[in-house]
């Protein structure tokens, strides 16, 4: 009996982290996101979550590079902290140089470190729950991508990069106003432009185009746990 019960809450508290994660979507809460390939990346396959053109100069012609958010070696998460006014991106991501459908097997396939740092102008949207970075101009909040491979022509050196405002904004973070999602992925979604080597736009597209789910907090699954054995005890009596 106590092998069915523990297996039930297990169960129970399953459905309600994936229940939550739903009802959250359109609710932007602070805590860590796992991020995720956008489904509708431009220069999808290989899929990705952030792309860099000419982040490398290899080719004539435009380099596009872009990281595999979703990989097995791969895992980068976003921190948003309300009290602190902060968007943080980080972690390792596996990438390279785009050729099509497929990443080119040279040297600058591998894992990538990123971070990157939202910490003037993050906001709300107005008249939505969307979060938003509004900046007075570009280069404002900066972040780095470095080779992590000892085989990439540049490894350990990292290449800085800062925001680039496209219109208003230089980030979004969120479902759109309307809450159906970001380009026709109905969850939360982040996208923003990126420069680095003093251009605002190195190559013909340079940013962040992710989705992301909210990972539940340890002590908040303790606490349905809890909460469910207590209710099943009640019951029981």
């Amino acid at each position: 009996m106590t092998r069915r019960v523990g297996f039930g809450l297990a169960v129970i508290a399953i459905a309600v982290m994936s229940a939550s994660s739903i009802a959250s979507a359109a609710t932007i809460t602070p805590g860590t996101y796992q991020l995720h390939n956008h489904p509708d990346g431009n220069v999808n396959p290989p899929p990705y979550g952030m792309r860099l053109d000419e982040l490398y100069d290899v080719s004539p012609g435009n380099d596009v590079f872009t990281l595999d958010f979703d990989h097995a070696m791969s895992n980068v998460t976003l921190v948003y902290d309300d009290n602190a006014g902060t968007i943080a991106i980080s972690g390792v991501a596996y990438g390279g140089r785009d050729v099509g459908a497929n990443y080119a097997n040279d040297s600058y396939l591998g894992l990538y470190q990123l971070d990157f740092l939202y910490n003037v102008g993050v906001g709300l949207v107005g008249g939505d729950d969307d979060l938003i970075v509004i900046a007075g101009a570009n280069k404002q909040n900066f972040g780095s991508i470095t080779p992590l491979d000892a085989g990439h022509p540049d490894v350990n050196n990292p290449t800085t990069l800062f925001d680039v405002r496209d219109g208003t904004y230089s980030f979004r973070f969120g479902d759109e106003n309307n809450d159906l999602g970001h380009r026709g992925f109905a969850g939360i979604s982040g996208w923003g432009w990126v420069g680095f080597d003093n251009e605002a736009h190195p190559g013909a597209a340079d940013d962040f185009l992710f989705t992301a789910e909210l990972i539940p907090e340890p002590a908040s699954v303790t606490l349905m746990l809890v909460g469910f054995g207590s209710m099943i005890a009640r019951r029981r009596r």
